[in-house]
């Protein structure tokens, strides 16, 4: 898990692996034991018609229809 981190340039899945690190400052650059840090981030879902941030008064474009979008983009 701490070569994949390092890889990627993330903080590790299993706090355990900042222990394997080559940088032993890799999991504070990357906030890996800040858990007030990583309340504030959002993290990427499939987008779906219902609205996941609150709103009810829009429908939401679903996946499918950005992947329709991009193909007819691109050609």
């Amino acid at each position: 898990n701490a070569q994949v981190a390092e890889y990627y340039g993330e903080a590790p899945a299993n706090i355990k692996s900042c222990d394997e690190t080559s940088d032993p400052a890799f999991c504070d650059t990357f906030h890996a034991t800040d858990e007030s840090y990583w309340k504030d981030i959002a993290f990427w879902t499939t987008p779906i018609e219902q609205c996941l941030d609150g709103r009810k008064d829009i429908t939401c474009v679903p996946y499918a229809k950005w992947v329709q979008a991009w193909a007819e983009i691109k050609g």
